[in-house]
């Protein structure tokens, strides 16, 4: 009995020390936003903005939307802010999930923000509430999506993992943006996006909307971690059970054109790197991939 309870305690003392060391590698990876975006642009400026809206969108995600009301703040589809909570001296990053758009009508923009527990994302899950003012400030150039009116026409493969949507669903929001005021054309639009659940398949509709009245936009989605049975069929709308893999990528690519088409790539960093590896394989140029790999 005294050696299995040396065992038992042994093994529940590697699993705690396993669990904080995975604790420390996540801060210290999510803390480090600031350095690891040193080399990307940033606008001049931070930007105070109130928190208007606050709504659980997924069982891990909060969306906020935020009231900028400095004339002079802009962003383009893809780009993210350093998020700024005056109690706290850690500085989130996350992208926008809303198009230019929206910030162009009233003055908002929203972010969407997996829970965590890293300061900021633990500060808007557990104590942000509406009235709440945070510092912004516009950065990011991998992930620009910014077609001016005669620009040569090139499709568009948008490619998300989890909370990566953020930045590729502000892309499609601006394809249709541009779409419904004939502002340019963008070429075909096809995007495939991953999460656990179907729960976790978050702006879901808004993505299946701008599809159903856009020919030349399509998604698929997946799930990672749950089996689309016949109880979730009336609710599926295609999702299928499966990562998204190279057989998945090449049948996507079969509707674009793969000489010129641009790649947009966001979510968790072994995902980016295997899209990557399997878009190399079936021919596409390292040129054409944007991707965000800081987060």
């Amino acid at each position: 009995m005294t050696v299995l309870l040396r065992i038992l305690g042994v093994r529940r003392f590697q699993a705690i020390n396993t669990a904080i060391i995975r604790s420390v590698i996540q801060q210290r990876t999510m803390s480090e936003h600031l350095e690891r975006t040193a080399h990307n642009f940033r606008q001049p400026g931070v930007s105070e903005a109130v928190v208007t809206s606050i709504q659980d969108v997924s069982p891990s995600v909060k969306q906020l939307t935020l009231q900028v009301n400095n004339p002079h703040f802009s962003f383009k589809a893809g780009q993210w802010v350093d998020f700024q909570i005056p109690s706290l001296s850690t500085v989130g990053g996350y992208s926008m999930s809303s198009a230019p758009s929206r910030l162009q009508i009233d003055r908002s923009l929203e972010l969407a923000v997996k829970y965590s527990d890293h300061a900021p994302a633990h500060w808007v899950h557990k104590k942000c509430k509406v009235g709440d003012k945070v510092g912004i400030r516009v950065g990011g150039d991998q992930i620009i999506f910014d077609p001016q009116p005669g620009d040569p026409k090139a499709d568009i493969l948008l490619l998300a993992g989890g909370i990566g949507i953020n930045p590729l669903v502000s892309i499609i929001q601006h394809v249709a943006h541009l779409h419904d005021n004939k502002v340019c054309d963008t070429g075909k639009v096809q995007m495939l996006y991953s999460a656990s659940s179907i729960k976790e398949l978050i702006f879901k509709q808004t993505i299946a909307d701008i599809c159903q009245r856009i020919p030349d936009v399509n998604c698929q989605f997946f799930v990672t971690k749950e089996n689309i049975d016949e109880k979730n069929q009336s609710t599926s709308n295609s999702i299928i059970s499966h990562r998204i893999d190279g057989s998945t990528l090449e049948g996507a690519l079969k509707n674009l054109d793969i000489t010129s088409v641009r790649c947009y790539i966001c979510g968790p960093p072994p995902m980016i790197a295997s899209m990557e590896t399997y878009l190399e394989e079936l021919g596409v140029k390292k040129e054409q991939f944007h991707c965000e790999k800081w987060w």
